[in-house]
């Protein structure tokens, strides 16, 4: 279900996947993850989607997240220790500081590391990237990688994707 597996360093990545999806030489996602999907993502999973093809504005991943930090044109969120739904306690609003306040979404929470929680030892980066295209298209990113040095290959750098390249206009806010 992956869309895409490496680094996204850049917008000039993430937009080279959403123009290599548009043209249909890699997938979009379609629907929430499955279980079994989610279980599988690793450092290196990047997904593309469409609101309105996909029937969903924001990301869920049943992991737990830090609050996110604004990385350049990225939203950026580490990993926490726990699982979603499990020992948080409380109602998902008023409940605290805890790693799933706000509105419940993966992308809705408090500042900080939260009395009693952790990041995740080796836990997991995610990056976040939406844009809206000159035709009025909702895309989403989503990628994971792991704290420190890459060995994964970038959009821009990839070979495979050398001869995408994005309709001039199209992304009109890169």
């Amino acid at each position: 279900m992956e869309t895409y597996f490496g680094f996204v360093r850049t917008p000039s990545d993430a937009i080279k996947l959403f123009e290599a999806c548009r043209l249909g030489l890699l997938p979009r996602v379609q629907r929430r993850l499955s279980e079994k999907e989610r279980q599988a993502i690793r450092s290196g999973s990047v997904f593309v989607w469409d609101e309105r093809e996909a029937g969903m504005r924001r990301w869920t991943d049943g992991k737990s997240w830090s609050a996110s930090r604004v990385s350049g044109s990225f939203l950026t969120y580490r990993e926490m220790e726990g699982k979603r739904g499990n020992g948080f306690g409380g109602s998902r609003r008023g409940a605290g500081k805890t790693p799933d306040s706000g509105r419940g979404s993966d992308e809705d929470q408090e500042d900080g590391e939260p009395d009693g929680y952790r990041y995740k030892a080796d836990g997991l980066m995610k990056q976040s990237f939406s844009i809206t295209t000159s035709t009025g298209q909702h895309l989403h990113l989503i990628s994971y990688f792991s704290r420190g040095p890459q060995d994964l290959t970038t959009p821009t750098n990839d070979p495979n994707l050398r001869n995408v390249v994005p309709v001039k206009g199209m992304y009109p806010e890169s």
